[in-house]
């Protein structure tokens, strides 16, 4: 909970409850609070009023933190009797929760469908917040400014309409760090007493972030909120050597820290956390005496007028017309206060368009906020990527009964921090096996094509969108295409998957290159088609003109030549094949040296799309029968190469199947888990892929379109029987089962024993028929 926490020990003693904000009518758990509008009662004003919707609990174990939504009350009373926002009142209606995640739930679904709110704001509490996180997103209410200090508010890649306030635990621990980072250097031994909980991980992760690996981590000693005592702990740290001690503690194991500490007569430099740095109910009761060089990190100001905070008059003044029942004392009509003034500067900026899309675009558009009663320097600061409102504290010292600030106010994040490499380069010396094991556990190497092809875009894309960090990293690797990646996969140390062309493998396998390639190499997913394109001088206008010529077909290793010599195989062509890269063979087209030149590439292929040559053009590659068991009917048009095709006169061709392949590794295995990883994010994050700035392959990707013949690897048929409902393609997703293996693979790899068959429906044997005719179809009617 962060600052929430410390100030909920704060205000336990000075809560006062004023009865005039609480419906009579509410049972004892569930309390309503309106702030006074135009149109009273539930019903959504079409125009009037913006619905703020809030969970807080009034009751039970957290009922102090019912003060913050008090305050935000009153703030919002005070902003309709002053003309609202644009002539808009402010409705704010906030529920009792109890501080009950399944109570949480009950109620966010009520404001949402009931209440009809616009917003979900402040709402207190980590479980509370988590549980009901994925509803609000799938349904995109935004979840602004939450009352808690994890750091899972800030995730907006997973979860975009979600948004946290205070600084997180990670943020306070980074800040801790760089401090200890300054005061410190060869003599440094830190113990680290920390929580067994979401709470105590989280900062300890923050904590070694922070320090890089610059200084050791002696020991680390956990406790659980059941212990009686922390004895053992505070001994284990004291027998490493420690001489600070960082002290991830909540309020009451903050007490028996201090008061061990006295007792041992032990002195290392000692950090406690916001949470527990309450005077009246953490430093008091452990004696002040002890608490004495104590240090911590905050946000607000001390003292109030006295502490030289130009806002305490404003506020004061603000809590003496509209809050008067809560004491001044308590610091959580602060943070009440705050909040309050954060929400209507995102409500200010939304002009007259007060819809969910915006007041989120908004609350993302946050630049240099500055909000009263906090540190000057401390201000809000979000974007699409950031959603971490505040990420600056200040330290502060424990000295003659009161709380001194010194120093700069610093920010928890390092710009240089939120690369992953940075990471592994600064914790290299002092950690380098156990970091290696992290690095390497979760990577998953896919090989691609060859440098500006449609397969090294794909990969590119593959690793923007699905790298998270140590739990995935997919590192793309430049190839030359298919036939090299189907070599790689089958015998390459370190290479899980690649992108391959269908044709390739049945080419291989009719060739008779490969004994039992369909037990050893299995697919994930159909990607893409790739355009055949058959570039040429005017005067070649059918395929049969190129029957003797010379035609380039790019380098052996690649995709296009097997392509190219299976189309002519099957057509009874035969043309003298040049096995050269595109950019010398464009030039030798253009001073008449070869004939030809084929790709076979999803369009529009970057280096043809620059050709402006009057007199080349693409010649038509017909979908004639001898071509449809491999192929599928595809067009070029003046959208894809307006340089060269004019929109009356597209031009027909056909198109080769992109699949991610896999070698057969069996369930179980450690390659194994790593495809599953690589599946699973690939699946699950497919529409992500499929939106702009990404390839417009992607939007041809068909997870459940089936490759006849051949068997999909296990985890990705196994996700998609059971988390994808209904048709996500153009195709079902039901395969013919290839045949269990019986001879090892002509590779290192152990052969593994293929996936049961699955129940096949009546129609199975005419799905690859279909699916090539709606294809043909679609060629010619778009």
């Amino acid at each position: 909970m962060g600052m929430f926490d410390r100030l909920l020990r704060r205000a336990r003693s000075s809560a006062s409850w004023n009865p005039r904000l609480l419906c009579a009518a509410c049972s004892p758990t569930v309390a309503l609070l309106l702030v006074l509008v135009a149109v009273p009662g539930l019903a959504r004003a079409a125009e009037g009023e913006i619905r703020i919707g809030n969970t807080t609990p009034y009751t039970g174990p957290a009922a102090a933190y019912g003060i913050v939504a008090k305050v935000i009350s009153a703030y919002f009373e005070k902003v309709n009797a002053e003309g609202g926002i644009r002539g808009r009142k402010i409705t704010f209606i906030s529920y009792d929760d109890g501080y009950n995640p399944q109570k949480t739930v009950e109620l966010t679904r009520r404001l949402v469908e009931e209440d009809k709110v616009d917003v979900i704001f402040a709402s207190v509490g980590t479980a509370t917040s988590a549980a009901v996180r994925p509803y609000l997103n799938a349904n995109k209410i935004p979840q602004l400014f939450v009352g808690s200090g994890a750091s899972i508010w800030d995730q907006p890649r997973d979860y975009p309409w979600t948004m946290g306030a205070q600084p997180s635990y990670q943020i306070e621990a980074h800040i801790h760090a760089q401090y200890l980072l300054e005061q410190h250097t060869g003599d440094a031994r830190i113990g680290v007493l920390y929580q067994d909980d979401e709470f105590g991980k989280d900062y300890l992760k923050g904590l070694k972030d922070g320090l890089g690996g610059k200084l050791p981590i002696v020991a680390e000693a956990a406790y659980t909120v059941t212990d009686t005592d922390i004895n053992l702990q505070i001994a284990k740290l004291k027998a490493a050597g420690a001489n600070i001690l960082i002290d991830v503690s909540t309020p009451k194991f903050t007490v028996l820290a201090i008061r061990r500490l006295a007792e041992l007569g032990w002195k290392p430099e000692h950090i406690i956390p916001t949470i527990s740095d309450s005077i009246a109910t953490v430093l008091q009761p452990a004696g002040l005496q002890n608490a004495e060089g104590l240090l911590s990190a905050t946000i607000l100001y001390e003292g109030g007028v006295q502490g030289g905070d130009p806002g305490y008059a404003e506020w004061s003044a603000f809590m003496d017309r509209y809050a008067p029942s809560v004491s001044k004392i308590n610091s959580l009509g602060i943070v009440g206060y705050a909040l309050a003034n954060l929400m209507v500067a995102v409500l200010h900026n939304c002009g007259d368009d007060f819809s969910r899309d915006n007041i989120m675009k908004q609350a993302r558009s946050l630049k240099g906020t500055q909000l009263p009663m906090l540190i000057p320097g401390i201000v809000a600061n979000t974007s699409a990527s950031d959603h971490a409102p505040i990420e600056q504290m200040q330290m502060k010292r424990f000295v003659g009964g009161h709380w001194e600030r010194f120093g700069p106010v610093r920010s928890g994040i390092d710009p240089g921090a939120v690369s992953d490499s940075f990471k592994a380069i600064f914790r290299y010396a002092s950690a380098k096996r156990d970091l290696a094991g992290q690095l390497n556990i979760n990577t998953v190497s896919l090989m691609t094509g060859s440098y500006g092809s449609t397969y090294s875009q794909m990969g590119a894309d593959v690793a923007s969108v699905l790298n998270d960090g140590i739990n995935l990293r997919v590192m793309p690797i430049l190839g030359s295409g298919s036939v090299q990646a189907v070599a790689d996969i089958l015998m390459l140390k370190g290479v899980d998957a690649g992108i391959v062309r269908k044709d390739t493998l049945y080419y291989l396998e009719r060739k008779g290159f490969a004994s039992n390639i369909r037990n050893q190499l299995v697919y994930v997913t159909k990607m893409f088609n790739e355009e055949m394109h058959v570039l040429a001088p005017r005067s070649i206008r059918t395929m049969k003109d190129l029957d003797g010529k010379t035609v380039a077909v790019d380098l052996p290793d690649g995709s296009t030549f097997v392509t190219a010599i299976n189309v002519f195989e099957r057509l009874q062509i035969k043309p003298h094949l040049l096995y050269i890269e595109p950019r010398i063979a464009l030039e030798m087209l253009r001073k008449g040296e070869i004939d030809a030149i084929i790709a076979v590439d999803g369009k529009p292929v970057p280096w043809l799309s620059q050709v402006t040559d009057t007199n080349l053009h693409f010649v038509p590659v017909g979908y004639d029968k001898p071509l449809r068991e491999e192929y599928l009917p595809s067009r070029l048009d003046a959208d894809d190469y307006p340089n060269l095709i004019s929109r009356s006169e597209p031009v027909e061709t056909i198109a080769a199947e992109a699949i991610l392949a896999s070698y057969n590794w069996q369930p179980g295995s450690d390659r194994y888990r790593r495809l599953s990883l690589l599946v699973k994010s690939l699946f699950s994050r497919m529409s992500e892929l499929q939106r702009p700035p990404f390839h417009p392959k992607w939007r041809e990707m068909a997870p459940r379109a089936p490759v006849a013949g051949w068997t999909r690897l296990r985890v990705a048929q196994e996700w998609l029987d059971g988390t994808i409902s209904g048709p996500a393609a153009t195709a079902p997703t039901t395969i013919r089962s290839s045949k269990p293996v019986t001879a090892a693979a002509p590779s290192p790899r152990i052969p593994v024993a293929a996936k049961p068959p699955a129940a096949t429906p009546p129609d199975q044997s005419r799905q690859p028929e279909l699916y090539r005719r709606f294809l043909e179809w679609n060629a010619t009617h778009h």
